[in-house]
């Protein structure tokens, strides 16, 4: 790679610059569990007043702040769509089904980025012979897509598509580059 370019492929391929290193190498440190490391908790705090939210949470990977993110947005049996190449299907171990109890249903798209006309007739609604859809995953970037970036209107499309349809649902981005959307079938 060539100097002065920042790679953004993946958090595995940076490295940290001498400062860095200095900085974790001087840190203060403390339990987490007991909230009693002072770095980490000035980080969640930082990231809460950044983000205008009441609270924050350090997670150390994208693997993890995806899974629990899954975890918070879904419940056990419901199906998530999401593109084939999603890195919550392709590179993180079936944690969706072990951790939340939910199984992938994935859309080829030709840039790694679904359309609403992919998605509106793979939604299911409530039924007793199959999951029904709990969320729709958006990642951005589609890292194995060459890199796609969705636009933050485009999501809107989905969220109005919603409302037309009855449904309730909650738009988050959580700390991981995954967008989501959640909702009850009506």
């Amino acid at each position: 790679m060539a100097q002065g370019i920042v790679d953004l492929r993946s958090d595995t391929v940076t490295r940290p610059t001498p400062a860095m290193r200095r900085a974790m190498a001087e840190a203060q440190l403390g339990d987490d569990v007991y909230r009693e490391d002072p770095t980490v908790n000035r980080l969640q705090e930082r990231a809460a007043e950044i983000f205008n939210r009441e609270a924050a949470l350090f997670v150390p990977s994208g693997t993890m702040g995806n899974q629990t993110a899954l975890k918070v947005h879904t419940q056990p049996g419901r199906e998530v769509i999401c593109e084939a190449r999603a890195h919550i299907y392709n590179h993180e171990m079936g944690m969706m089904g072990a951790f939340s109890g939910v199984v992938p249903r994935t859309i080829v798209a030709e840039d790694g980025i679904m359309r609403w006309g992919q998605i509106e007739s793979l939604i299911r609604r409530r039924s007793d012979h199959h999951a029904y859809t709990g969320l729709v995953e958006l990642e951005n970037t589609s890292n194995l897509a060459g890199g796609s970036v969705i636009r933050l209107q485009f999501p809107m499309k989905f969220v109005t598509v919603l409302i037309k349809g009855g449904f309730r649902f909650t738009w988050t981005v959580p700390e991981s580059s995954m967008l989501a959307l959640r909702w009850d079938a009506p």
